[in-house]
Formats: structure tokens, sequence, C-alpha cells
């Protein structure tokens, strides 16, 4: 046997011993990322129809890719919102045969509150959770919700209204387009809650310096004789610790999460609106993802998925109440002078939402009549 002819048959057995090698080791594990323009709006809140199959039985011996991204969120792993979405990954994970892992970030480790939906939009955040108060006019449509005391309450109900709009108007579904639009909902409802006295008239909020997400509510604040401070969750505590807020609106779930029941004493039972919130995956990492994996992930969001994490954030409320009532809080019932006395500020306010809405030929009016009727339908009234 020549020289030259040995040395090409021992380069062939060490290729098919390679080959041999790699195949027992499987394939190596990697994130694949494809560029492509966004889907319609439609197109992304659409789920599988009934006769459509999001079971992750593939081709015997098709390899679809593994997958992983990060989620950004500004509520502690430990909250009802952290647990909730550490559950939704894993179920993802498991469906997908550990082909789809996504690592949660949270306490704005990865991004902050106000800045996680433009990161999102650019690629260096791949999921966001965004609480749409954060981000003034960006969102006009969605913060319906968020128009003081006009209804919204329940997050439940407010999680059916937003999708009921969301499926009818396409000046809603527009708001959504720079993002996969994955969940939708509302959460529990919004109250006063205060250090040194509490909250059960509107002149017991003349002079307080409150934390308030931003839109329609630090109107409110400002008509009642309030200095509104737009604060994000995290920096309350230290805030009340400081005294550099005496007061804030919150809901009972992030009272808890965030530990404020142990500087806080009195807190009003009179919800005053729901916030919005939406989880947000960026398109390109979105559209890297196979079919396959797309309807295994919306199975587990969209309508169903959002109704799914309002009850997740009712339950934790109706516990929260309870936590902070053990802590030594105070739950404070508005007598209905009171209550009615808001109201009426409150009216006034809410009367001039439409006009903050910006689309050419949009009848903003029409359209909050609309959610509150839709409301109405859904609590019962």
């Amino acid at each position: 046997m020549s020289l030259r002819r040995l040395s090409v048959l021992l380069t062939v057995c060490l290729a098919v011993l390679l080959v041999g090698v790699m195949s027992a080791c499987g394939p190596a594990k990697e994130t694949t990322t494809t560029s492509a323009a966004p889907a319609s709006s439609t197109e992304s809140t659409t789920p599988p129809s009934s006769g459509e199959t999001s079971s992750t039985e593939t081709t015997a011996g098709e390899d679809l890719g593994y997958f992983e991204f990060n989620l950004s969120m500004h509520d502690p792993i430990t909250s009802n919102n952290g647990q909730f979405y550490q559950a939704w990954a894993d179920a993802i994970a498991q469906e997908t045969n550990g082909h789809v892992k996504i690592t949660i970030h949270p306490s704005g480790s990865l991004a902050a509150a106000a800045d996680v939906a433009e990161m999102v939009e650019a690629g260096a955040v791949d999921i966001g959770w965004v609480f749409t108060s954060f981000y003034p006019g960006q969102f006009p449509l969605t913060d319906v919700t968020t128009v003081p005391m006009i209804g919204f309450g329940d997050a439940v109900v407010t999680t059916k209204v937003l999708w009921d709009l969301y499926d009818k108007y396409d000046q809603l579904k527009k708001e959504w387009e720079r993002y996969k639009l994955l969940n939708l909902y509302g959460n529990p409802g919004m109250i006063f809650c205060s250090v040194d006295a509490p909250i059960d008239s509107p002149d017991d909020l003349k002079g307080l310096v409150m934390r308030a997400p931003a839109g329609l509510i630090t109107e409110l604040l400002k008509k009642l004789g309030a200095s509104p401070v737009v604060m994000a969750p995290p920096d309350m505590y230290e805030a009340l610790e400081k005294r550099n807020i005496t007061a804030y609106v919150f809901e009972p779930a992030g009272i808890t999460n965030f530990k404020l029941q142990d500087v806080t004493k009195y807190f009003t039972d009179m919800p005053l609106y729901d916030g919005a919130f939406g989880l947000v995956m960026n398109w390109d990492k979105w559209n890297s993802l196979p079919p396959q994996y797309q309807q295994i992930i919306e199975k587990h969001c969209l309508r169903e998925g959002s109704l799914a994490a309002a009850q997740n954030f009712s339950e934790a409320a109706a516990k929260a109440r309870q936590i902070i009532a053990d802590a030594g809080g105070q739950w404070i019932t508005v007598t209905p002078e009171n209550k009615a006395a808001f109201q009426k500020v409150a009216d006034e306010v809410a009367a001039t939402w439409p006009s903050t809405i910006k689309l050419e030929g949009f009848d903003a009016a029409a359209y909050m009549q609309d959610a509150i009727a839709l409301c109405k339908q859904y609590s019962g009234q």
C-alpha cells in the first residue's frame, strides 16, 4: 500500500470516527435567530384553531433546534407574578422537551420598568413584562382601564374587556404591533395607602406627597390637593422609610410583593382603577421559533393565558388583604357620602380623557363608553 493511499484511508477513518462521536453526543444547543418582518397584528394574536394541534410531536429525527430567551420583569421572583411566570416558563420548557428555555430576570435586574418595552423592541431584551402606565402616550387606548372610577377594579373583568376591545379596534392592536403580544391583562384595583392618617375623604389628600403611576390618576391627585410623584415599585419602600413620600396608590398584591405593609398603616378600601400589563416578545426572536414551538407558547398566552394571569393576580390580592391586616394595617371603609365626593372629582377627570386621544377620525368618547359598557356587562351590573 502506497504512503498516499494509507494517508487517505487514515483521513477517512478519522472523519467517520468524528461523525460517530458527534452523533453520540447529540446536537449542540444553540439559540437560533432569524430576522423577519413582523406578522400582522391579527396574526400575532390569533390562537390555533380547534382543528390545529400544539403538540410537541415532530417528524422522526427532525431537529427543531434549541432556543434560549430572557424575560425581564420589575417584580421580585418571590412575588405572585414572578412565581406565575416561572411556572409558565417551566410549562413551555416541558412541552418543548427542553428546546425552549426562558430565564426570568426579576426586580428590574435586566431592564428598568420604564425601559423594558423599548429594549424588547430593540432586541436587547427578548421578552418583557410591561406596565403601560410607565409609558405615557404609548398605549393610550389600552389605558382606558386607568381612567379613575369609571368602573374598573377587578382584574379578570378588566382582562375580558381589554381582549374584547383588542379584537374590535384596529387602533388598539396598533399600539402593540411593535412586539409579538403574548399577554394583555389588568391588575387588581388600585387603592389609596397612607402612613400617618387614613384617607377616607377628598380633604385627606390635601398636602400629601404621593407615589402614583403616570396617567390620569396624577390629575385626580392634583385636583384633590396632593402632589403626585411617579415612581416604580422597587423604589417605594426606601422612599417611604425616608419619608420622601407618605402616601401612594398601589394594588394589594403589589403592596405585599414589595413588603410595603411594613411601612404603611392605612389602606382605603375603594378601588380607583386597574392598571394594564402586557407580556411582549421581540419580533425577530419570535420569528426565530418554528411554528410548533410558537403554537405551544400561544397555548399558554393570548386571551386564555391572560385570564389565567389575571386570576392569579386576583387571588394574590385577596391573600394580600389578610397579610396587610395581620401586619397591623387598617382597612378604611369610605362612607357613601365621601365616596360620592370622590366620584364627583373623578368624573371631572374622566371627562377629559377623550380629548387626550390624538387619533384622527377616532371617536374616543364612544370607545370609552364601549369599555364602560363591557365592564358593566362582565361585572353583572
